[in-house]
């Protein structure tokens, strides 16, 4: 195998892990959807619940905050969810137009250069091409999933702290409601 071959099939490889990673990220976003919606279907039945003509009493002013904390942590990580799907990169090595054109450019520049043109020669020019748009693209691809990555775990984690909120809430109504001391 030569060394340009070697480079070509590595950083295709890495792209292509990338490329698959970046759809795992996506598929893996299911989680805080299902999280988020859950918590929209709480905080749904603490507003539902919730006597307003108590809204001055401790257990009323609690609920209120812990709704409001509850609402603050449920946009923060729904805008978390939102940026995975803006930090993914798109971009494709060379397609088969752009590949012609360049083995014409390296034909005609060898031709000049009054190097012989062979067909091994250019294909070695050409995988390093090709090599190079692999690795341009890995490079924005991993930068990319990482970031997404992270925005996702972020964002599930305010959701899961959200429903932690909204539990509480829950917990304290049926005082509010006359089910316990006020």
């Amino acid at each position: 195998m030569t060394p340009s071959r070697l480079r070509y099939e590595t950083y295709r490889d890495l792209y292509q892990s990338e490329r698959a990673r970046r759809d795992e990220i996506r598929g893996g976003v299911g989680t805080p959807v299902a999280a988020l919606a859950f918590s929209v279907y709480s905080l749904a039945a603490v507003a539902a619940n919730f006597d307003a003509g108590k809204w001055s009493s401790g257990t009323g002013i609690a609920i209120m905050m812990l709704a409001g904390l509850a609402v603050l942590t449920l946009v923060a990580g729904s805008v978390m969810i939102v940026r995975v799907e803006m930090d993914f990169v798109y971009l494709d090595p060379p397609d088969l137009r752009e590949l012609v054109a360049a083995e014409k450019r390296l034909r005609a520049h060898d031709s000049q250069d009054d190097q012989r043109v062979t067909d091994e020669r250019v294909v070695a020019q050409l995988q390093d091409l090709l090599a190079a748009a692999y690795d341009i693209a890995y490079r924005r691809y991993f930068a990319g999933n990482e970031q997404a990555a992270r925005d996702r775990t972020r964002g599930l984690r305010l959701l899961i702290v959200a429903l932690a909120i909204l539990s509480l809430a829950l917990a304290v109504l049926p005082f509010h409601n006359g089910g316990g001391t006020p």
